[in-house]
């Protein structure tokens, strides 16, 4: 008995030391991330012209912001132009990722509760991408020209 519950235990921490851990984000937006893994390198974005739309909203535009809250990406697809950034920001108190094929926020979980990821997207296409810790929380970017 003393076996399972030692067993038991250690499971448990195992689970909430798992659930907790993740370095820093690839965050690219300066906004005070004391975050441990240094920034992908990333092409610069293309001059723009001022937001006109896609700011969370799915709308289009040369930029735009995803929230990352109860376990969802908000909105689920956005869809901007070439040169566009995309900022994703945890509003929930566990960590998320941003995983594409193409890109990536860093390690699993690793984007913390308040923190932020972006990334320039500069060729047209469709990117789908997920949060690797959360099944079921996936998103899509669309970048179109015009």
């Amino acid at each position: 008995m003393r076996r399972l519950l030692t067993l038991l235990l250690a499971c448990f921490a195992l689970a909430v030391v798992a659930a907790g851990c993740g370095g820093g984000d690839d965050d690219d937006s300066d906004s005070g991330n004391s975050g441990g893994n240094a920034p992908a390198a990333e092409e610069p974005a293309a001059p723009t012209a001022e937001d006109d739309g896609g700011s969370g909203s799915g709308g289009t535009g040369p930029g735009t912001q995803v929230a990352m809250k109860d376990i969802k990406f908000d909105p689920a697809t956005v869809t901007i132009k070439p040169g566009g950034k995309v900022t994703w920001t945890n509003d929930d108190s566990v960590g998320h990722d941003v995983t594409g094929d193409d890109f990536e926020s860093g390690s699993p979980g690793g984007i913390d509760g308040g923190s932020t990821f972006s990334h320039t997207f500069t060729k047209p296409g469709t990117y789908n991408y997920v949060c690797s810790v959360h099944p079921g929380m996936e998103g899509t970017v669309k970048v179109k020209k015009g």
